[in-house]
């Protein structure tokens, strides 16, 4: 990891190593009690971090999955004081049963990097036409 990096981006590599290691323990230590996600592969909307859990249990069960941020599209909103924000594009390489799919999403977390559970709010969606 870069150490260079900004704070958030930094949670952000977190996350993303944790994910493509599966060590869904991290992943969910990455996010808040109160955190929510609107997930990538799933229609609810996750307000507990049992249900973030059991989700990331659920999309990694059985399949191989890498996740990988495009860098060019990251952006990150920064305030002093208030909660900040850092969005892009990531790719969600996924085999399964032998066939291998790639999956394009925009994600953005809203983030407390300072606490101990830096994610507040983490939303993602297929992207249009790329999969």
């Amino acid at each position: 990891m870069n150490d260079n990096r900004s704070d958030l981006r930094k949670v952000l590599d977190h996350w993303m190593e944790a994910v493509n290691g599966r060590a869904l323990d991290d992943v969910r230590r990455l996010y808040r009690e109160d955190a929510v996600i609107v997930p990538t592969f799933g229609k609810d909307v996750l307000s507990s971090t049992e249900a973030i859990a059991a989700y990331f249990v659920n999309i990694t069960d059985g399949r191989e999955l890498q996740v990988v941020v495009r860098d060019e599209t990251v952006r990150e909103q920064v305030e002093p004081g208030s909660s900040q924000v850092i969005s892009g594009i990531y790719d969600w390489r996924i085999r399964e049963d032998g066939e291998e799919q790639r999956i394009a999403a925009r994600f953005t977390f809203v983030m407390d990097p300072e606490s101990e559970g830096p994610i507040l709010h983490h939303h993602s969606s297929r992207l249009p036409g790329e999969g």
